[in-house]
């Protein structure tokens, strides 16, 4: 049993609430170009940013997953092969948890242009290890939820309700050089 209660899902689906991707979008600069979430399980980033009024230069908002979850409307295989094949400008994502989460960001920084937008624990902050790994990435802003997310197992039938861990939305944005910005939202 994991710390969010649920039992630990295959291929790591874990369905983040529309609130959560909307209160983003409020928050954020406007993304334009191409946008991608490239573990997008059924779509739930790629549809909000697509019809989001901040949103109105994103040219194309694409995803793709391990698995076919969304009956052929994104492309299937592992976020690097998909990364280096679709080329996006941004990548808005909840990815990989289990230790990939450095590595989802340094596949997705070195195959974009804008920034790497990641959904992950606040404690993603911790650690010493993370303190020298965040010293040469552009983490220019951290958006934390002030409402607790929930994020059942994709495909469970299980409602989201009354989540227990606090998460944020780092934000790494290319070119970016200082200290990142702290947000509620």
């Amino acid at each position: 049993m994991r710390a969010s209660g649920y039992e630990r899902q295959q291929h790591n689906w874990y369905v983040e609430e529309q609130w959560a991707v909307e209160a983003l979008l409020d928050a954020e600069r406007p993304f334009h170009g191409k946008v991608m979430d490239p573990c997008c399980g059924k779509g739930t980033i790629p549809d909000l940013v697509a019809k989001h009024p901040s949103c109105s230069r994103v040219r194309k908002c694409i995803g793709s997953d391990l698995i076919d979850r969304s009956d052929g409307r994104f492309r299937i295989g592992d976020y690097g092969i998909t990364l280096a094949a679709m080329k996006p400008d941004s990548v808005i994502s909840n990815p990989p948890y289990g230790g990939e989460e450095r590595e989802f960001i340094e596949t997705a920084l070195s195959h974009t242009v804008d920034r790497v937008v990641v959904l992950l624990r606040l404690a993603f902050l911790e650690g010493i290890k993370k303190k020298v790994w965040f010293q040469d990435k552009p983490l220019a802003r951290v958006w934390v939820s002030s409402r607790r997310i929930s994020m059942p197992p994709g495909g469970s039938g299980v409602k989201a309700k009354n989540g227990s861990i606090a998460y944020a939305w780092f934000v790494f944005e290319h070119g970016f050089t200082g200290n990142a910005a702290l947000g509620l939202i």
